[in-house]
């Protein structure tokens, strides 16, 4: 943290960067500005993951119109799951199939197909 500390160029301030964490700005400057603070597992399990989501761009700084910045996710396109049952048709007969599927996977036959 040292090193993100000190860089200039790191593209988020440390108050956004707590923010991210969940954290009071305070609390994250006396634990690795200040370092009058433990490390707790807690507060290294959030700064983790805020770093991880930052180096990985899933991290944005937006502005609003009267000019407050905020942290936001990048919304990623995620396959709209939805549960599913219904039958296939082996060898040994007709099975029940129960399970999770992708609401827009139209490769599973309907029961008139098997029939």
């Amino acid at each position: 943290m040292r090193r993100f500390i000190n860089d200039q160029s790191r593209g988020i301030s440390l108050e956004k960067f707590a923010e991210l964490c969940g954290m009071k700005k305070r609390t994250f400057a006396d634990v690795f500005v200040y370092e009058n603070t433990k490390l707790t597992e807690q507060v290294q399990r959030r700064v983790s993951s805020a770093y991880q989501h930052w180096r990985d761009g899933n991290v944005r700084i937006m502005k609003r119109p009267d000019k407050t910045q905020y942290v936001d996710y990048r919304k990623t396109p995620q396959p709209v799951i939805i549960p599913h049952m219904g039958i296939t048709h082996t060898p040994d007969g007709f099975k029940l199939s129960i399970g999770p599927r992708n609401r827009h996977d139209y490769s599973y036959s309907t029961l008139d197909d098997i029939l």
